[in-house]
């Protein structure tokens, strides 16, 4: 009887070691409220430290991001519907392109335009997989106040290249990654996206060790 219940512990364990649920099996979406495509998946597969907030947040600093200009967040978050029984839930962080003058870094991008990231967590009971889905794009100057040309795809694109590009480091922790494209989750074209942008329909599906 206690092999059976052992068996029966690693059996449910093992069920809950799956990279990410597909959002829309269970009333959820690839987008988020405002449609724009959350482009990038960290794995629940990745180790565990990696996918903490502070452990993501020190992640982001290793490629190059922080916070919002002098920790002050522009503009309003923005929410997703991960399919997890949570409902629409705001991010969780938001990271933007670090030039490199702390802590004034990132109001530079905020100024003249770069890469940043927003993330949600699956976590709710109906899909409790632990991943992070990361909606990413590229942004243009603030007189603008608009998402870059192709800005969907190129802000998954910098994102994947800071982030396989070999070992990246910071607070003394080492991280390599690795990537996998999934297609189908989001469709290719613009149709629904916000700013009328066309996306590839591709997912990057990252693995932090």
């Amino acid at each position: 009887m206690f092999s059976l219940l052992v068996a029966a512990c690693l059996t449910s364990v093992a069920a809950q070691a799956v990279p990410y649920y597909d959002p829309r099996l269970t009333g959820g979406s690839m987008l988020t409220f405002q449609n724009e495509p959350i482009n990038i998946i960290v794995s629940a597969l990745s180790s565990p430290e990696a996918l903490t907030d502070r452990g993501l947040y020190n992640y982001g600093n290793a490629l190059g991001y922080a916070d919002d200009c002098l920790g002050m967040h522009l503009g309003g978050p923005q929410a997703a519907n991960l399919g997890d029984g949570n409902g629409y839930v705001n991010q969780t962080q938001m990271l933007r392109e670090d030039f490199g003058s702390t802590p004034i870094g990132t109001c530079l991008e905020t100024l003249i335009g770069g890469n940043h990231y927003r993330v949600f967590r699956q976590n709710g009971s109906k899909a409790n997989s632990g991943a992070l889905f990361l909606a990413a794009s590229k942004e243009d100057m603030v007189e603008k106040n608009n998402i870059f040309p192709d800005g969907y795809n190129i802000g998954r694109d910098e994102v994947v290249a800071k982030a396989t590009g070999g070992v990246v480091s910071f607070s003394s922790v080492d991280y390599t990654t690795t990537v996998e494209y999934v297609s189908g989750l989001l469709p290719p074209g613009a149709a629904g996206i916000n700013h009328n942008i066309s996306i590839d329909g591709q997912t990057a599906i990252l693995t932090i060790s």
